[in-house]
């Protein structure tokens, strides 16, 4: 999108009449994003982010209800219920995506964000009774 110069960055940059990157002003705003941005082959450093990231990757809670507390029939000896999910949250996160995303099962394509599917969360509850 920054090469297309649609972005909050790159409007920003223009309306200033330069770039800054690490300290020095430059002005050609249109060419510098060609540059940068240009497809595979622009300078991706200006483009990673620290992943440092804290989550709550996956929670867990469950309960195990005694067969004598369940009814006088004596019919179950036990009821587990429980309730797990993942990918709830993140605490903090320095990046402007998610950090875990992989574009491709490459080693050289991890962290690499265009515009993907969000990573899923999922929830779930489970009941096992015991006979």
């Amino acid at each position: 999108m920054d090469l297309y110069g649609v972005t909050q960055a790159t409007a920003e940059a223009r309306d200033r009449g330069y770039v800054e990157l690490e300290g020095q002003k430059i002005e050609n705003v249109k060419g510098f994003y060609k540059n940068v941005a240009g497809g595979r082959a622009g300078v991706t450093e200006y483009y990673m982010y620290n992943a440092t990231n804290v989550r709550l990757r996956e929670f867990s809670l469950g309960y195990t209800i005694p067969g004598n507390t369940i009814g006088a029939e004596k019919v179950l000896k036990q009821i587990q219920v429980a309730f797990t999910a993942r990918n709830l949250f993140f605490f903090y996160k320095k990046a402007p995506f998610d950090p875990d995303l992989v574009l491709s099962t490459g080693n050289d394509n991890q962290g690499i964000e265009v515009y993907g599917m969000p990573v899923t969360r999922s929830m779930g509850f489970n009941i096992k009774c015991e006979f």
